[in-house]
């Protein structure tokens, strides 16, 4: 008895926070989507490359660095320059200095701009909602297995 509730319980949590998860990276997907499709097209030039180095420590005292690079870019509307960092970093480096990238940007606001390819546009929405497919799936096979365990047999009398 005491473990059907068990799965209920983690179950239920887990298809919880896979339909959380499910339901961010859509609006992830749907927000990205919306603004590249009213957003102006130009080309930039990566200007630069920013390294960013995370430390972590695995349970066994292990540390471990990680360092992932973000192309800064540049490109240029109505005669004015702008610049901006791309919030995608990588390793090894997705681009190179120099290098010229698809760029799309806010006509309202040219400060407003991504790198236009769709792993720079929809990486975080893949891993957020991709998460969500499997957590929520995990998440009902536990609480319908522990609401099976814990629900009362009924015998039919013969």
């Amino acid at each position: 008895m005491r473990n059907g509730r068990l799965f209920t319980i983690v179950g239920g949590i887990f298809g919880l926070i896979g339909l959380v998860l499910l339901c961010v990276g859509i609006a992830l997907a749907a927000s990205t989507a919306g603004f590249l499709a009213s957003a102006g097209r130009t080309d930039g030039t990566v200007a630069g490359l920013t390294a960013r180095t995370s430390t972590t420590r695995s349970s066994d005292g292990h540390t471990r660095r990680t360092t992932l690079w973000y192309p800064t870019v540049e490109f240029a509307v109505g005669g004015r320059r702008y610049a901006f960092q791309s919030s995608t970093g990588s390793n090894p480096p997705s681009h190179e200095k120099g290098e010229s990238v698809p760029v799309a940007y806010d006509p309202d606001d040219p400060s407003d701009a991504r790198i236009a390819s769709f792993w720079s546009a929809f990486l975080a929405p893949l891993i957020v909602g991709g998460l969500g497919v499997v957590f929520t799936p995990i998440g009902t096979v536990l609480f319908v297995k522990g609401r099976r365990i814990t629900r009362p047999r009924t015998r039919i009398a013969t």
